[in-house]
């Protein structure tokens, strides 16, 4: 019937069949789309599960459940055995005691604290150090003190001939004159005047003047002012000091720390503080120590009833049974368990595991995914899905994947997809080409437009020089009349085998040849998906390319003139064993021949036929 449709040319129509197409898309896609519904992915993962070794295991498992081999009962037991147990039993006791309460007080408090810290206070040598120091001689209890230390450190300092030259220096009666000169810097004055006045310069200007001229020179008031101070008594008593055999001490001494603290530890030891401090320390006895005090406030603590009772109860066995258990691996699982034993999901436990298998069985989650399975199961949603995704009307969308497509919805070609001349040229020229039996000139995109998503391919009379491809010569130069063009997608997208599909309206001339077609490496295997000479053939040719004797072709021819009035979807079903041809989705043509076995890349041209 199919046959007789195209040879009577009853195509269907265009519109018609694209919206049957897509109607059957969006159904496809509605399945598809259902796929991803919550309701469809839990009927797929419940009957997954249902259906598994585990959902079988564990209702066997289940259904064989017992109170006996629980953990559960194993916990139980062994809280009841501890529960029971002397030492435990002793210790919670002693953990809600009055007693601990006081003695974990008493053991915080500060009366405690103290009393440890008097304890080690008496304990110590320093204690019995002092006990024993205050119990000697007075002239004993002097030598073992600080204060002895402290003179006898100034006894030794004294002695020192450093420090003894410093005071026979400081305690001469020339020594106030000594600093008043080393003060006014006189010494460095007379020197410089001592230079001065006994310089060449000052001598040649003195031998020069006369001895009135001189008498009013500043010569003579600088020798005046050196001989001046030279006679001074202030400045002979410098002098006389100076040579003296303390100064040596005096100058390493002076302004240093060790002769300030020398004066300090004199002026102490020479006082009436250091008379002071040395009667009290030989008048001192025991009873005026603090540690005496400190032995006093021991005693009282350790009569104490709070302090007693606290040492009392810490020998005693409950604080020792108390201590033993408290924090311990035997009270921490006892703890455990009887929280779990108490625990709400431990009595729901065990009244779960004690009733009978069929009930525990019924109320189970798994009875639950069996009773929402078998409702999905009859969902008339679900039912719809398993009946349309067999259903062959969807064969098309189901088993294909789409891998090139172009709408031309961009306003100008896709470079990325499209070359606008033969591929060979652009990979061997970088140029547009013909071949030697065309009589136009393929240009390079000029006659490609993109106008209303549509592709336009068209032919011009007109006069160009181009390259024209001789099978004997070879890339030639010749003229045209006429140009054309075509684009390809050999350098973008190469298949072998799917379907091939374009929509495509025919030029109602004649002379004009309209193609649809697609090729390999070489001009053979060929297949014209849609061919528009003086009729519209659809077909194929194999063979060795470089011979032509042994080409072979297929070929259906239908008429032109009615395929040129609207736009045809043209479409070539390739698989390894068969081509088929359609024309809005009528079957043309298919053969077995020949099918080609390599990837091929698509072509759309027109030109003079």
């Amino acid at each position: 019937m199919a046959g007789l449709r195209a040879l009577l040319g009853l195509y269907p129509n265009t519109k018609e069949f694209e919206e049957k197409r897509q109607k059957l898309e969006q159904e496809f896609n509605a399945i598809a789309e259902f796929e991803n519904s919550a309701e469809y992915k839990k009927y797929v993962e419940l009957e997954t599960y249902l259906h598994s070794e585990e959902f079988s295991q564990k209702r066997k498992e289940l259904l064989s459940l017992r109170y006996s081999d629980s953990e559960e009962y194993k916990r139980e037991k062994a809280y009841l055995s501890l529960k029971k147990s002397g030492d435990i039993v002793l210790y919670y006791k002693t953990k809600d005691s009055q007693k601990l309460k006081v003695f974990l007080d008493t053991e915080k408090s500060s009366e405690l604290k103290r009393f440890y810290e008097l304890q080690k206070l008496i304990n110590s040598p320093e204690f019995a150090e002092v006990k024993k120091a205050t119990s000697q001689s007075a002239g004993k209890k002097f030598a073992a003190s600080d204060l002895a230390k402290t003179l006898e450190q100034y006894e030794q300092q004294k002695k020192s001939s450093d420090i003894q030259g410093y005071l026979k220096f400081t305690g001469h009666k020339f020594f106030q004159d000594y600093k008043a000169v080393l003060a006014d810097k006189l010494d460095k004055k007379v020197e410089e005047l001592k230079h001065s006045v006994n310089s060449e310069e000052f001598l040649s200007k003195r031998k020069g003047m006369k001895k009135a001229e001189f008498g009013q020179s500043p010569e003579k008031a600088m020798l005046d002012e050196y001989k001046s101070l030279i006679r001074s008594k202030k400045y002979k008593r410098f002098l006389s000091l100076s040579k003296s055999r303390h100064r040596q001490g005096y100058e390493k001494l002076n302004d240093s720390s060790e002769i300030k603290d020398f004066i300090e530890l004199r002026d102490f030891v020479n006082s009436e503080e250091f008379k002071k401090q040395r009667r009290e320390i030989e008048k001192k006895s025991f009873k005026d120590t603090p540690e005496y005090q400190n032995l006093s406030e021991f005693g009282q603590l350790k009569k104490s009833a709070r302090i007693s009772s606290y040492f009392k109860f810490r020998d005693s066995k409950d604080w020792k049974n108390f201590q033993e258990l408290d924090g311990s691996e035997k009270i921490e699982s006892f703890e455990e368990l009887k929280a779990f034993t108490e625990s709400k999901e431990f009595t729901e436990k065990k009244a779960y595991l004690t009733q009978s298998p069929k009930k525990r069985l019924k109320e189970s989650e798994i009875h639950q995914m069996e009773l929402e399975f078998e409702k999905l199961s009859k969902s008339k949603d679900i039912i719809w899905y398993f009946k349309a995704k067999k259903d062959k009307k969807f064969e098309w969308f189901r088993d294909g994947q789409e891998t090139f497509k172009d709408d031309f919805n961009g306003g100008s070609l896709d470079g990325s997809k499209w070359l606008t001349r033969y591929y060979w040229g652009d990979e061997l020229l970088k140029d547009s080409y013909s071949l030697s039996h065309d009589k136009h000139f393929i240009t390079n995109g000029k006659n490609i437009d993109i106008k209303d998503s549509k592709l336009l391919i068209t032919t011009k009379k007109e006069t160009v020089k181009g390259k024209s491809w001789h099978p004997s010569y070879g890339f030639i130069m010749r003229e045209f009349g006429y140009t054309s063009g075509l684009v390809n997608t050999g350098r973008s997208f190469r298949q072998k085998y799917g379907t091939f599909e374009a929509k495509i309206r025919i030029n109602e001339s004649h002379d004009i040849q309209n193609a649809f077609w697609m090729v390999s490496k070489t001009m053979v295997p060929h297949i014209d998906v849609a061919k528009a000479n003086g009729k519209v053939v659809l077909g194929n040719a194999w063979g060795n390319s470089k011979d032509i004797s042994t080409v072979r072709t297929f070929s259906k021819s239908l008429g032109r003139n009615k395929l040129s009035r609207d736009y045809f979807i043209y479409t070539l079903e390739w698989s390894q064993s068969r081509l088929l041809w359609k024309i809005n989705g009528l079957e043309i043509a298919r053969t077995s021949k020949g099918v080609p076995q390599e990837e091929m890349y698509l072509v759309l041209s027109a030109g003079l036929a």
